[in-house]
């Protein structure tokens, strides 16, 4: 678990910029707790794309979420535009947790700041990242 959530946009050097959409709100007019969570792992996924890793169930990279969390700081609705800001909290040999913060617009302090913990597998077992995708991912702490 993370015990230490940062707020601060400027702690953050990667950020991506995603709409809120309708369906996004609950019954109090805000956006799900759940909803969240989908920001986070869109943010991830994105990101692995855009350093050149692919993921494929029998590939060398098959990354599975084994643990999350998320403190919620402000409400955020549609239509807001969310900032999600992301950086390396911790690099292991086969797993990485990455540290989100959610931002609305250009808002400097988190909405909501949580963190996801992938662990790349191959065939059930842990697998350690390469060479190129553990420097491009330290490059993010």
């Amino acid at each position: 678990m993370v015990t230490a959530v940062s707020r601060d946009r400027s702690d953050y050097p990667h950020a991506l910029a995603l709409p809120t959409r309708w369906i996004d709100n609950d019954a109090f007019g805000h956006m799900n707790n759940a909803v969240h969570y989908q920001f986070f792992d869109t943010a991830v996924n994105r990101l692995l794309l855009d350093l050149g890793c692919s993921q494929a169930a029998s590939g060398p990279n098959r990354f599975l979420v084994v643990e999350t969390g998320c403190r919620y700081f402000n409400e955020l609705a549609y239509p807001d535009l969310i900032v999600v800001g992301l950086r390396v909290g911790h690099l292991g040999r086969s797993s990485v947790r990455y540290d989100l913060g959610l931002f609305r617009s250009d808002d400097t302090l988190a909405s909501a700041a949580g963190f996801l913990v992938h662990v790349n597998t191959v065939s059930g077992r842990p697998a350690a990242f390469s060479a190129e995708l553990r420097d491009k991912l330290g490059n993010l702490m």
